[in-house]
């Protein structure tokens, strides 16, 4: 039996986690740059700064300690992907005609017809196929949407059966994504905290070569 439907729209591209990250990160470097800058200053100057005012100066640093390393994936998330792995070979569809509901592994389908996308917009089932091949298949009293609300679900439970396949790796892909991006944050967080420490170190020291106090106000 051969099949069309209505072509769709393309997904709309996700964010660029990274690019933001970065950026964040790269506007940190500079304030911090501007700190070191203020501690060659005040030597240039024989600490014309009081001490309040290179205190007040470091203030947004004051907080900012060495953070924990990323976690390791969670063994949830392991299980999910062991399951995929284990299910039938993405990815599915769902074809729902003339009241047969059924969802097939995308391979096992003939005659397929795609849009610029990659969307199917034709397609033949198959007269014979193999374990794993036809995953659901329903009979419905009607053939289109909208008439039964119980048939209506089990059009929805098939559409989300259909994607589970694509879905969950996407959402794996992202999260595997996310746990680099923290690692690379924590990472750059504290080579940041390090370099405060440093800053501050220097300070002290400027101040011990040239005989003032910690409070000495100069």
């Amino acid at each position: 039996m051969t099949h069309t439907s209505p072509s769709t729209q393309p997904a709309e591209p996700t964010t660029d986690l990274l690019t933001d990250t970065g950026r964040r990160y790269a506007v940190a470097q500079r304030v911090l740059a501007d700190v070191a800058g203020l501690a060659q200053n005040a030597a240039d100057e024989d600490f014309l700064l009081t001490p309040d005012e290179v205190a007040a100066a470091l203030t947004p640093f004051t907080a900012l300690e060495a953070a924990a390393p990323a976690a390791a994936p969670a063994l949830r998330e392991q299980a999910i992907r062991e399951r995929l792995d284990a299910a039938s070979e993405g990815p599915w569809f769902v074809s729902d005609c003339e009241g047969r509901l059924q969802v097939w592994r995308e391979g096992a389908l003939e005659h397929v017809v795609r849009d610029e996308s990659g969307t199917i917009t034709g397609w033949s089932t198959p007269f014979s196929w193999t374990d794993g091949d036809l995953l659901h298949e329903v009979d419905l009293e009607t053939w289109d949407e909208g008439s039964d609300p119980d048939e209506d679900l089990e059009r929805a439970n098939a559409r989300l059966m259909g994607h589970a396949p694509q879905d969950l790796e996407y959402l794996l892909d992202e999260t595997t994504l996310l746990r680099r991006l923290l690692a690379e944050t924590v990472d750059a967080y504290n080579a940041l905290a390090a370099r405060k420490q440093r800053t501050e170190q220097q300070l002290q020291q400027l101040r011990t070569e040239s005989g003032h106090s910690p409070g000495e106000v100069i």
